[in-house]
């Protein structure tokens, strides 16, 4: 009978602690600048400064990211991120992202990003994919999508 209750227990007890710790989703605010480290035979190494708000009492550790960019409707390529990192609790904070990629269609696009720059036009960019977040044993899946200017430097 004890062995019983103390089952019934435990069980309530795990019910209780993971439900309440269901977490908020991360939002990218927005893209503060993108820094192009290499491109060398269309791989990218890159860093890019999001600005990420977590509304969640808890920090959340960003593991990975798969990420598709556009210029218009022309795919760029795509990135992953290269390392994990963490996102600070009830914070709306600017991190670099250290990302890798190919970019195939690099060259195509960044000619029409070019001449918009010398109209005095920063390149549009859509950011489409996601962030896989967690915190101990909880892990979720974060859409991303988000169109920005890109500010650049090389």
């Amino acid at each position: 009978m004890i062995r019983l209750q103390l089952n019934l227990f435990l069980i309530v007890l795990s019910v209780i602690t993971l439900t309440s710790c269901e977490f908020k989703d991360v939002k990218l605010e927005n893209v503060q600048d993108f820094e192009v480290n290499s491109l060398r035979g269309g791989k990218l190494d890159a860093t890019i400064n999001l600005v990420l708000s977590n509304p969640n009492s808890f920090p959340i550790t960003v593991k990975s990211g798969e990420f598709e960019l556009f210029s218009g409707k022309k795919s760029l390529g795509d990135a992953q991120l290269k390392k994990a990192f963490k996102i600070n609790a009830n914070s709306t904070e600017v991190y670099p992202v250290q990302l890798t990629g190919n970019m195939g269609d690099m060259i195509t696009a960044g000619l029409t990003g070019l001449a918009g720059l010398l109209s005095g036009k920063k390149p549009e960019v859509l950011v489409k994919g996601e962030l896989k977040v967690g915190n101990f044993f909880i892990h979720k899946k974060v859409p991303i999508e988000i169109k920005t200017e890109l500010p650049m430097s090389f």
